[in-house]
């Protein structure tokens, strides 16, 4: 068994060795940077092959919340590496670049070292750059000029203590660039230089943006994209001003809608996730129904608590209707149902309901309140002819839930599963659950309740 073994490493050994270097320079491309200059040892054939590599992902382990000896020796030894491996490579060109380090602007040997690695692998040929710098000192790395003229470069990510200083875009030129990541910890981030940065990525397909704010601002995104996702970190919120017309994923937390934003040109948005605001000056609902309009042509649609609160204060008459509309999930500060039941009626073909009762949100109103104003004089379309599943998340248990659950059972006529999650977080569960299961059903739909 021992020699059967040791012949087929052996043979899986001699396969790889016999690949062309090219296969194996790209093989090598994929691994990080360090195990990709440990295949040196492997044998005689591998000892220079990662010097050919124009792909690099460094990564130091320093504890970038601590300054102290040993995470400076540790970053020195990072650093050695870093130099001997960018020095000892064949190739000058470099497609891809990954970092991920400590960074200390007040002391000038991190500061020189990140800066001297930047501007090494800046070039024609640069396809990737991705930076995470993680900053303890409260400064910030500021973005070298020579990455913003890359004409290659297609992908983009910032992550940590980054700091964009633009005061115009007669620098930047970006035509390749599709796929930008900005995750600033900045707790006092300019947008500014953020949409001077932005209005010169003529061609920029995918955004995702994550930063805290301390006071509301307006952030202006490229008419290219196709993905979008915006994260404030705070509930102060950014006023977003976006007109996209081939974008097809959008997802936006913490985003402040206003009347003075621009919302338009969402038809072909496919997929939406919506945690957005009013501004504080004003409750009007407007703002929001002129976004929820522009999503025209959305198949799925996830509302937020803060949405949901907002959405309901508007008249029903006013919602817009969700033709295409296949996939709708609900979190809710109090589980009003005639909010849903006129969800319902404006989502002719849905497929699929999710309601979750956001119990961890401060604002939650656990009172059991929010029953039939009127009955119902008709019936969903969907509920009779294209709603197959619905789910009901942190269920509570209360006779206006109860109500709704017989409705859409005993309504449902090509309902196929009704599921009731976290039912054992309430007080009685056995009482409830035989109430559930002895409410009529329109048609054999299975109900599962966990």
């Amino acid at each position: 068994m021992v020699e059967e073994s040791s012949s087929i490493r052996l043979r899986l050994q001699d396969r790889i060795n016999n690949l062309p270097n090219s296969v194996l320079h790209h093989i090598l491309s994929f691994l990080p940077t360090k195990t990709s200059v440990h295949t040196s040892l492997v044998c005689r054939r591998w000892r220079n092959l990662w010097k050919n590599l124009q792909t690099f992902n460094f990564c130091d382990n320093s504890h970038y919340m601590i300054y102290d000896e040993d995470n400076i020796k540790q970053f020195l030894c990072f650093t050695v590496f870093v130099n001997a491996v960018l020095s000892l490579r064949r190739s000058r060109d470099t497609r891809k670049f990954h970092l991920s380090c400590v960074h200390f602007p007040s002391d000038p040997f991190f500061a020189y070292s990140v800066d001297t690695w930047i501007s090494t692998v800046v070039g024609p040929q640069l396809e990737e750059f991705h930076l995470t710098l993680h900053c303890l000192d409260g400064f910030a790395f500021n973005l070298p000029q020579s990455l913003l003229s890359c004409s290659n470069l297609i992908s983009v990510s910032l992550s940590g203590n980054i700091l964009f200083q633009l005061q115009d875009s007669s620098g930047i030129c970006l035509p390749s660039l599709k796929v930008l990541q900005l995750l600033l910890d900045m707790y006092l981030l300019d947008l500014n230089p953020v949409n001077i940065f932005l209005s010169a990525c003529h061609v920029l397909e995918d955004l995702e943006m994550s930063f805290t704010h301390e006071s509301l601002a307006i952030l202006r995104v490229p008419t290219s994209l196709k993905r979008l996702k915006i994260m404030v970190e705070t509930k102060v919120g950014a006023c977003l001003e976006i007109d996209a017309p081939d974008l097809k994923f959008l997802s936006l937390t913490n985003v402040t809608i206003s009347h003075a934003a621009t919302i338009g040109n969402l038809h072909k948005v496919e997929e939406a996730f919506l945690d957005v605001l009013p501004t504080p000056e004003s409750e009007s609902v407007e703002p929001l129904l002129n976004l929820l309009r522009a999503l025209s042509g959305i198949k799925h649609l996830e509302l937020f608590s803060s949405t949901t609160k907002w959405l309901s204060a508007a008249p029903t008459s006013d919602f817009p209707e969700f033709h295409y509309l296949l996939h709708l999930q609900l979190f809710l500060l109090s589980f009003n149902f005639n909010f849903i039941f006129d969800m319902l009626h404006k989502c002719p073909i849905l497929q699929t309901l999710i309601t979750f009762n956001d119990k961890m949100d401060p604002s939650f109103d656990s009172s059991p309140a929010y029953g039939w104003e009127t009955k119902p004089q008709s019936v969903p379309k969907c509920l009779v002819s294209h709603l197959t599943f619905i789910k009901f998340e942190a269920y509570l248990g209360h006779s206006n839930e109860l109500e709704f659950i017989g409705y859409v059972l005993q309504n449902g006529l090509v309902l196929k599963t009704v599921l009731i999650d976290d039912f054992y977080m309430m007080n009685q569960p056995e009482e409830w659950k035989e109430k559930i299961y002895d409410l009529p059903r329109g048609t054999m739909c299975q109900l599962k309740i966990h």
